[in-house]
């Protein structure tokens, strides 16, 4: 039986072997996540303005965090870019 060489050659060599002809030598590729997180944060209005008003709240005091707001708006903005992000992936 023979063996499947390409299961042992390192994983940047593979992943510029499929990318040939998708991209410019010179190009670097482009993350699209940043992007796409910034467009879904606009979709999550009560989740961010509730971290915001924590955030003010945590300030005049001087103590505390905002840990579970944060993590409500982490959540929101999740939902909105999964199905964007893994629509770009093949």
């Amino acid at each position: 039986s023979t063996i499947s060489w390409t299961l042992f050659r390192p994983a940047e060599e593979q992943i510029r072997e499929s990318r040939r002809g998708k991209m410019a030598d010179d190009e670097d590729p482009v993350d699209p996540l940043p992007a796409i997180r910034a467009e879904c944060l606009k979709s999550c209005p009560a989740p961010k303005a509730a971290y915001e008003a924590c955030i003010k709240r945590i300030e005049a005091k001087g103590a505390g965090d905002c840990e579970a707001w944060y993590f409500d708006m982490l959540h929101c903005v999740d939902k909105c870019v999964a199905p964007k992000v893994f629509a770009t992936l093949k």
